[in-house]
């Protein structure tokens, strides 16, 4: 499953101002309104309690500066995945205990189980290169920051 191929403009900011985990969830829910809503009658709001919900359980701030929320929602039609980056760092309750600044978000279907856990294990396999965590760090729009994820899923 290619990362690139689900990534929109629309649903990448790498000026993220929050610092605070539910803040955080809230602005991505925002940014993906439209995109829900295309495809779904889902309300926002549910997406939002699901994700929070699922934080509840345990900290999806896996380390080295990385988070990857995610939840499944009754209704949604498709997978949705959010990109942000944060310079200033973000208070995810990471496993490290260390400020999260690139935050993968994952929203889908209940039904697609397969295409959902695919597109989790490519994110993490994505991230576990420093280089392509560098990239994204370093990337100056959101242009770069398709780029390098083109770039490191043909590697």
């Amino acid at each position: 499953m290619k990362l690139s191929q689900l990534l929109k403009d629309e649903l990448i900011e790498i000026n993220l101002t929050a610092t605070e985990k539910d803040a955080v969830l809230e602005y991505l829910v925002k940014l993906a309104t439209p995109e829900i809503k295309a495809t779904s009658s889902v309300d926002p709001q549910v997406v939002l309690q699901a994700l929070k919900d699922r934080e509840t359980m345990m900290s999806t701030g896996i380390g080295n500066g990385i988070a990857i929320p995610h939840a499944r929602v009754e209704g949604l039609d498709k997978l949705i995945l959010l990109f942000a980056r944060s310079s200033a760092g973000v208070n995810f309750q990471a496993l490290d205990e260390a400020p999260v600044n690139l935050i993968f978000l994952v929203i889908g279907p209940p039904t697609n189980a397969s295409d959902y856990m695919k597109l989790l294990a490519a994110i993490s396999a994505l991230l576990k290169k420093k280089k392509i965590r560098t990239a994204l760090i370093q990337a100056k729009d959101k242009a770069e920051i398709i780029a390098a994820i083109k770039s490191s899923e043909s590697d």
